[in-house]
């Protein structure tokens, strides 16, 4: 599944653009990290791409089709959102919660039936969290909430998933995990589009960075691409020193004389 955005232009008083002109496509089986400082514009291209806010020019694509000739039915088929992990508002089962997942396949009056409870729990066990099934999403970790948010999504059966800022909220170690468990479906042939202010998680795990600043697209590359230019120390407007130890990059920020 490709999604394709053509010359997205956005501004939210009409003067302004707070996204300007942006034109990039993403392709199945991509882990593409969208980084950018505060106020770049990182929320805003996610809300276009998932047509909740209109832009003023240009178009958002997937599989040559316009998403703006497509219902909300239609838009969920093709991508599913994944929110930084909060603390639910009410307290439904695990269960429950992937099963909302599947809304888009049955008719708004009908009720889950036996396959979309079956792909709920496909979609659990593909995270080894089935013996949660049962529990209530305000007694879990925030580890545990991610991993069924993950799940939802992927129980939506849309081949392109965007996640903002999935690790902000976690301990290092289910940072690692939720990290590998977007290039494991990536690797199923997902398009996952991840927006983070990590640089290290960027370049340690994305087949693919995009650098937007002040709006625009200013860079595409790979992450030994950026590691070995000068180009994040100008977009970060700070010495960095990307150094390469036993396959990992770490991001070192030089000292000022």
């Amino acid at each position: 599944m490709k999604l394709e955005i053509r010359n997205l232009t956005f501004s939210y008083d009409g003067k302004k653009n707070v996204l300007d002109g942006i034109s990039t496509s993403f392709e199945s089986g991509e882990f593409t990290v969208v980084l950018g400082r505060n106020g770049a514009g990182k929320t805003t291209l996610f809300k276009n791409l998932l047509g909740l806010l209109k832009p003023q020019k240009g178009e958002v694509l997937c599989d040559g089709l316009s998403f703006s000739d497509m219902s909300i039915r239609e838009k969920a088929r093709k991508i599913a959102y994944i929110p930084q992990e909060s603390n639910p508002a009410f307290s439904y089962s695990v269960l429950t919660s992937v099963l909302m997942g599947t809304t888009s396949m049955i008719s708004s009056l009908s009720s889950p039936k036996e396959k979309e409870i079956r792909k709920a729990y496909e979609a659990l066990e593909k995270f080894h969290i089935a013996d949660l099934a049962g529990r209530k999403t305000n007694t879990l970790s925030g580890g545990e909430r991610q991993l069924v948010l993950c799940a939802r999504a992927v129980a939506q059966e849309a081949g392109i998933l965007l996640f903002d800022e999935p690790t902000s909220n976690l301990d290092w170690a289910n940072q690692i995990k939720t990290l590998g468990n977007i290039r494991a479906l990536t690797r199923d042939g997902y398009t996952a589009i991840v927006s983070t202010h990590n640089l290290e998680q960027a370049l340690n795990f994305a087949s693919r960075i995009i650098l937007i600043k002040d709006g625009k697209l200013c860079y595409d590359a790979s992450p030994a691409e950026l590691a070995s230019s000068s180009l994040l120390s100008s977009f970060y407007d700070i010495d960095i020193s990307v150094e390469e130890y036993k396959g990992h990059y770490i991001c070192i920020p030089k000292e000022s004389e």
